[in-house]
């Protein structure tokens, strides 16, 4: 990507500049979404801790100038798994690079974690399996595949993970803020009675040893557990749920990224 690019926007919760041409697979009810056979789990196994995970160390740390914040956080939700019935929890991140797949893997290791995601990611040929392997749980493009797929992600929670889940939806590439998203995806937590984390990923200057390198250092900030309210209406729960999360990731966003690699700016027509 070029830097100093502009990107134009009207719409904060529809504009997408991920810049695929991916075609995507219609996931309906013979999508297999939380695949859980002997075969599958050695498979897995063999991919997701022996292959991927080193390759996701070395390009996130050593490559792309990863720092992560509060991991401690996390580690605490692991441990209190018993608290919640052996339950795992999910997680909400600002979406501006095609590496944050890779932050729920480094921050809740060695638990595996899952991401939901659009069906592009599952529908490159060749690879499908290897990132549903890696965690990936597809959203439906049928209606009548989503009780399904709410049934994987109780599923993966109920076997002590954690899922991530972008609220914003699209990628913003390099964007140092967070875009206003709605409330839907909030109801999981709920339903689940788990917590929630929140991952704000920020933009600095490189300095040191790779200060010559143009893109920008990641720096990744884990908040606090956010704790599902109960006694409350669902529409009212998932709402304040949301606001908090949210509140903490604009302001963390703010208050962190210092170099926009890129630039976004709203217009009344997007032009991109």
């Amino acid at each position: 990507m070029e830097r100093g690019k502009t990107y134009y926007y009207s719409d904060e919760l529809n504009d997408d500049f991920a810049g695929n041409s991916i075609e995507g697979l219609k996931i309906g009810r013979d999508y297999s979404f939380a695949p859980d056979g002997v075969l599958w789990r050695i498979c897995e196994f063999i991919v997701y801790y022996l292959i991927a995970i080193p390759a996701v160390f070395v390009i996130c740390f050593v490559f792309s100038g990863f720092s992560i914040k509060n991991r401690k956080a996390v580690s605490r939700l692991r441990r209190a798994r018993k608290e919640r019935g052996g339950k795992g929890f999910f997680i909400y991140a600002n979406h501006t690079h095609w590496l944050d797949a890779f932050i729920a893997p480094l921050v809740c290791f060695p638990q595996k974690a899952h991401v939901i995601t659009s069906p592009d990611a599952v529908s490159i040929k060749g690879l499908g399996v290897i990132v549903k392997m890696l965690g990936a749980i597809p959203i439906p493009t049928e209606r009548d595949a989503i009780p399904l797929f709410v049934e994987a992600v109780s599923k993966r929670i109920a076997m002590g993970r954690s899922v991530m889940i972008f609220p914003e939806a699209h990628i913003w590439p390099y964007c140092t803020f967070v875009r206003d998203f709605k409330v839907g995806s909030f109801r999981y937590p709920l339903k689940e009675e788990v917590p929630v984390v929140a991952v704000c990923t920020t933009y600095t200057r490189r300095r040191g040893l790779f200060a010559f390198r143009k893109s920008p250092k990641r720096n990744v900030f884990v908040s606090e557990p956010f704790y599902p309210e109960g006694g409350m209406p669902m529409p009212a729960a998932k709402q304040k749920l949301r606001d908090g999360v949210y509140v903490w990731l604009r302001d963390k966003a703010a208050e962190n990224s210092d170099y926009e690699y890129v630039h976004y700016e709203k217009t009344a027509e997007s032009n991109s």
